[in-house]
């Protein structure tokens, strides 16, 4: 099963005004067998304790862009493609703060057609555009 996480605005971020949060859904969104999972074994962390929660941060070249998007009613999710891992080159760029751990994922994007200039803007002037790919549906 993929379960796409919402992104959403992190409107009390004081370090970055664009900042958006990846989140997990709400319990409800998962079927019942699923709720007791274990999604963190060294923290015996089930689905249930932590639907709801924020999982992480877009990537900031990103950010400005996925605000421009919401704030133009636009939607996006991302659907993980991968296990989290450490964060690795290009992230975080060599002049930015951050890091930690990088969960990879697809960003699905709902947008009017003539807003994906934003989306392809924003990737063109990110140091890390080489990592990054994006296509059209």
């Amino acid at each position: 099963m993929h379960t796409e996480l919402n992104v959403d605005l992190e409107y009390t971020n004081l370090h970055d005004e664009n900042a958006a949060l990846v989140w997990i859904p709400p319990i409800e969104d998962f079927p019942p067998e699923m709720r007791q999972n274990v999604t963190d074994q060294s923290r015996f962390l089930r689905l249930c304790d932590i639907a709801g929660l924020p999982i992480g941060h877009v990537p900031r070249g990103l950010a400005g862009a996925f605000r421009t998007i919401i704030a133009l009613e636009g939607k996006i999710t991302a659907l993980a493609t991968g296990e989290p891992c450490p964060s690795f080159a290009p992230w975080p760029a060599p002049e930015a703060t951050g890091g930690g751990v990088v969960i990879p994922c697809d960003y699905i994007i709902a947008c009017a057609e003539n807003d994906f200039n934003i989306i392809s803007d924003a990737i063109d002037s990110m140091p890390e555009k080489e990592a990054m790919k994006i296509q059209k549906m």
